[in-house]
């Protein structure tokens, strides 16, 4: 079976990655910072099911710590199929005279520096073909109050999908989605949604669902299609 890595996979839309995957039947390797425990039960559940699954914990600001966890998971796995760049934060609204060098830094450490340094490491050990497939955000298309450090990280991320797809390329295609207004129940710490599903074209807000299909269909499509940026988000993007 098919091997797919995650990073943030142990809790929100990535932890719904991988259970979407791992009922797929696929080999999954988990990631994982602070939520140990979450981690650690999504891994009993997959070994209760019979799939073959790893967790690796990693801060993905140090690249000496997301080498190790390469390192751990190709010790379980011959190789990585698909990597999905997911694991981001989302800084509390600041204005721009307010914003601070540290929380700036931290932002790109995590939102667009881990994302190269793990691209770096899947390409120089992807021996044949692969796939990777980043998770931006509708707020990398769009300009949001006092969401500067996001704004431009997830911008930047979009950026780099098509550098990386034209260096890639022929071995590995490269992908990004830009997920809108996602749901996501019983999670703490979620902010409130200040955006009305009346505005949305669809009528509704994103499902963890939604995003599963799309990161599904570029993880088994044809590699013919490289350097595409899809956004998630029933319209939003449309409205002005």
């Amino acid at each position: 079976m098919p091997t797919i890595l995650i990073t943030g996979s142990a809790r929100r839309i990535g932890k719904g990655l991988a259970k979407f995957f791992a009922d797929k039947g696929w080999n999954i390797a988990i990631h994982y910072n602070q939520s140990h425990q979450s981690a650690i039960n999504l891994l009993n559940e997959f070994n209760q099911m019979g799939i073959e699954a790893i967790a690796i914990k990693a801060d993905l600001a140090n690249e000496k710590e997301i080498e190790d966890g390469f390192k751990k998971i190709y010790s379980k796995f011959e190789k990585i199929d698909v990597l999905v760049n997911n694991a981001a934060i989302y800084p509390q609204q600041r204005k721009f005279e307010e914003l601070k060098t540290e929380e700036w830094d931290r932002t790109f450490d995590i939102n667009l520096k881990s994302y190269f340094i793990t691209s770096q490491i899947y390409a120089k050990n992807c021996k044949n073909s692969g796939r990777i497939i980043n998770i931006s955000s509708l707020g990398g298309l769009e300009v949001w109050k006092n969401r500067i450090p996001y704004n431009v990280s997830k911008s930047a991320v979009i950026h780099l999908t098509k550098v990386l797809a034209r260096n890639l390329a022929p071995k590995i295609s490269v992908n990004c989605i830009s997920p809108g207004v996602i749901s996501i129940e019983n999670e703490l710490g979620s902010e409130p949604i200040d955006i009305p599903e009346s505005k949305i074209p669809m009528l509704r807000y994103g499902k963890i669902s939604d995003i599963c299909d799309a990161v599904f269909f570029f993880a088994t499509a044809t590699n013919y299609i490289t350097g595409q940026i899809l956004a998630v988000d029933g319209g939003l993007n449309l409205v002005k």
